[in-house]
């Protein structure tokens, strides 16, 4: 049986453009803030950007 592709009816892109403007705010680059997270600078940018979904352990 195939599993059903996770779609995320959340959109996230607020959030991404929130964790960006505190980040600019407190002088973090993104690769800055990938290190305090424990994320790629990539990822980062994803987030911010296209408001990717996050993976659970961010909200731990």
């Amino acid at each position: 049986m195939r599993k059903k592709k996770d779609t995320h009816s959340f959109d996230f892109r607020p959030l991404g453009l929130a964790i960006r403007e505190a980040r600019e705010k407190a002088g973090l680059s993104r690769n800055d803030l990938g290190d305090k997270v424990f994320y790629g600078e990539r990822h980062i940018a994803d987030i911010e950007n296209i408001g990717k979904h996050p993976s659970t352990k961010v909200f731990k």
